[in-house]
């Protein structure tokens, strides 16, 4: 009697614990990471990526050739060593002998020729848009339709990946460490299509475990992780749509790391406790102001883009308004980017020239000129710039606060958006981030639809050559050009502001938003 007694108080605790997310003393916990984030991913598959979301999601789900480590440098992942030719055509990557899909099966050459060749497909409608393979052989002519076999890509044996390219590219190495050129096994999608058969299958150090839309999605560790498996158990990607709810969310114990909204972060950074919790890494991101020509006929005059740029007080708008969580911009490329440019001086603050500006394209102070919608998730900004534009140009802004995945996806389709406010962050340290995404004549990623032969040229010539001071030259010759023409309009280089929990160790974010998820623990 007394031992079936013991039994049930035992049954008993164990069901109070478990409610109440305890362990039996004895028993070995989970470590567990809760981050949010701001809405569920577009994908998770990496060459399908289309924002930071999915971006940093990815990172934790798959493994490519090359990554950027912490101090945002180029390393071998999947890609043990390699050898490049004399003339720098052929590539030779030898792959980890023991790196496995989540599925169990071996990483082999032949699943990055096939899925590169998924990702060269238009009907998926890749991040890149087929720019990371183009310089293959054979890459065009499946983009163009008339090719299925990337000709230019070999399976030499299992373990081996070669690839030639037509001419010598000083960047194609930098692209294989983004998440647009790593690639899934072919058995885990449905050919021609953005679907998954059944689970995410990756090869990086976390599993997918679950999604519950606009809830949250979980990892966990990879055992077989062919690095070693991670110290977390699980990482949870909670949904969570508004800062500040974020924010206090994590006040209140329920998230682990979360990002420090600028408007809150005077007083957390005044907080006792909260202060000694705050962490701040530099980042290559460019928060702009977006022209869309295609939606908004006044903006084809180059006249009414830079009255908008010299109405608009920058530096106020990073220090005062948004508590110096921004550097003012100048220029397009973020410094600690090799192509930054350091003495390009976009317009400054000058609200006469503005007006002068206004008036020759035919509105003087403001009449005549259209009311403009002006989509931005942020308030605080939004009310700024609306702000600026209507005292110094009288003009009317009506603010449009869309979620963020119908902002994305206006974006990228061009349809939506007369001007936004929108971060473009980096996925690799170089120039080309901006000054060809942003840019470039016909990019789905050139969201203004801006279109400038002379920058398209220097563009051209930059991605071209493999001298390095010829490169620097070209891409700066690019930004200045696109500055001048105010093309869009810089407005600052944000930085990384992180609340982290005292008992997480190992948590470090590069330039391009990386974050080694596997070299994370959490201590008892």
């Amino acid at each position: 009697m007394f031992a079936k007694a013991k039994v049930l108080l035992l049954i008993s605790l164990i069901g109070i614990f478990s409610t109440l997310g305890l362990s039996i003393v004895g028993a070995q916990s989970e470590s567990v990471l809760r981050i949010p984030i701001s809405s569920d991913p577009a994908s998770l598959e990496p060459g399908l990526v289309k924002e930071l979301v999915s971006s940093l999601i990815s990172g934790a789900l798959h493994a490519g050739l090359f990554k950027f480590d912490d101090q945002t440098q180029l390393t071998p992942y999947l890609a043990e060593s390699y050898e490049v030719s004399d003339d720098g055509l052929v590539y030779t990557f030898h792959l980890a002998e023991n790196a496995t899909w989540h599925n169990g099966r071996a990483v082999v050459a032949a699943d990055f020729k096939k899925g590169w060749e998924r990702y060269l497909n238009q009907a998926l409608a890749p991040q890149a848009a087929g720019a990371p393979f183009l310089p293959i052989v054979g890459a065009q002519e499946i983009w163009d339709g008339k090719a299925t076999e990337l000709a230019g890509v070999v399976a030499v044996d299992e373990k081996t990946l070669q690839v030639t390219l037509a001419a010598p590219s000083a960047r194609f190495l930098g692209d294989l460490a983004t998440t647009p050129t790593w690639v899934v096994p072919a058995e885990s999608v449905v050919e021609n299509t953005a679907a998954w058969v059944e689970n995410p299958v990756g090869a990086g150090p976390f599993k997918f475990v679950e999604w519950t839309p606009n809830v949250k999605i979980v990892l966990e560790a990879n055992a077989d992780f062919f690095l070693g498996a991670p110290e977390l158990d699980r990482i949870e990607f909670v949904v969570v749509p508004d800062a500040a709810t974020a924010l206090a969310q994590y006040e209140a114990g329920e998230l682990d790391v979360v990002s420090v909204p600028a408007g809150d972060l005077q007083r957390v950074t005044e907080d006792a406790t909260l202060g000694q919790q705050i962490q701040y890494f530099t980042r290559a991101q460019l928060q702009y102001l977006g022209f869309n020509q295609s939606q908004f006929e006044p903006f084809k005059d180059v006249r009414v883009r830079q009255a908008f740029s010299y109405a608009i007080d920058r530096q106020t708008l990073a220090t005062s308004i948004l508590n110096n969580s921004w550097l003012p911009a100048n220029g397009l490329v973020p410094p600690n980017i090799p192509e930054h440019n350091a003495e390009l001086v976009a317009n400054a603050y000058d609200p006469a020239r503005a007006q002068e500006l206004l008036a020759e394209a035919g509105y003087p102070n403001g009449e005549g000129f259209p009311p403009v919608e002006l989509a931005g998730l942020d308030s605080t900004i939004a009310e700024a710039v609306a702000s600026f534009l209507n005292t110094n140009l009288g003009i009317e802004v009506s603010i449009i606060k869309p979620e963020r995945a119908d902002l994305i996806d206006g974006l990228w389709a061009h349809d939506r958006w007369q001007t936004f406010l929108f971060g473009w962050t980096a996925d690799r340290p170089s120039a080309s981030v901006w000054t060809y995404e942003l840019l470039y004549s016909g990019l789905d990623s050139n969201f203004s639809t801006y279109s400038n032969p002379a920058v398209d040229a220097e563009v051209d010539q930059a991605i071209a050559s493999l001298d390095s001071a010829a490169v620097i030259e070209h891409w700066q010759q690019a930004e200045t050009l696109a500055i001048e023409d105010a093309a869009l309009l810089p407005l600052g280089y944000s930085r990384y502001i992180y609340l982290v929990k005292p008992a997480i160790s190992g948590f470090a974010i590069n330039l391009i938003g990386a974050i080694s998820f596997a070299d994370i623990a959490i201590s008892e």
